[in-house]
């Protein structure tokens, strides 16, 4: 999804600056979009990240939005701490060092606009993934933290948490999910809500009401559902 996003905002003209740990598949994406989109190659769970980022957005000159699209997830039936560890690592320590990051830079600034992409898996543990459930709904809460303290000190950092299902990509090849939804229709509705700088974007509507669902169903009740 964060591949897709940066090339369709590319293709509309926009400087775009890419991160990943593929040097490779970073030049690939750029040479497509001649003189639109500059690379860096960077692992989120390193420490040096923040400094990689840094350094990408001075080239730039400038940005007015981060888009935070790293993540890392795997069903883990046998409990594989490595598994777990990956995950946290990715989805709430690098996650977070780059948050602090990007939000004393926006504030310096004076603007800007932050997004994550968190997960309707977010809202409720679910069964053969503690890890992933736990770190996406650590980064709505945190995200909402955030809300309160950017209303607070009132910046003007528009924040956007993106909440997306089951999405046709690399990320859920291994299983069969119910109500996939194609990827460049989650790119279109996620780069729509971006320029809209809406605080939520649902992929799509019916997660919305999923995960409106997931959230009253009592505790006593949800650990007994058959899910995964």
């Amino acid at each position: 999804m964060g591949r897709g996003v940066a090339e369709q905002f590319a293709a509309a003209g926009h400087q775009v600056g890419i991160t990943g740990r593929r040097a490779e598949l970073l030049q690939f994406i750029a040479d497509a979009y001649p003189g639109r989109i500059c690379t860096a190659e960077m692992d989120v769970t390193r420490e040096n990240a923040v400094d990689i980022l840094k350094t990408l957005i001075a080239t730039m000159q400038g940005v007015d939005l981060i888009f935070y699209s790293s993540g890392f997830g795997k069903v883990n039936p046998d409990w594989d701490v490595a598994i777990e560890d990956q995950t946290n690592q990715t989805n709430v320590v690098g996650f977070t060092r780059i948050a602090c990051f990007v939000y004393r830079y926006f504030k310096e600034q004076g603007k800007g606009h932050f997004a994550v992409i968190s997960s309707v898996a977010g809202w409720r543990g679910l069964h053969g993934a503690p890890s992933y459930s736990a770190s996406k709904g650590y980064q709505r809460l945190y995200f909402e933290s955030l809300a309160q303290t950017v209303r607070k000190e009132r910046v003007k950092l528009k924040l956007t948490t993106i909440i997306p299902g089951f999405v046709d990509t690399d990320f859920i090849k291994e299983y069969r999910y119910p109500l996939t939804i194609p990827l460049k229709k989650a790119v279109r509705m996620i780069c729509k809500g971006l320029l809209k700088r809406e605080r939520y974007i649902y992929v799509d509507g019916k997660w919305r009401c999923i995960a409106g669902l997931m959230r009253i169903i009592p505790s006593g009740i949800w650990e007994k559902m058959p899910l995964g």
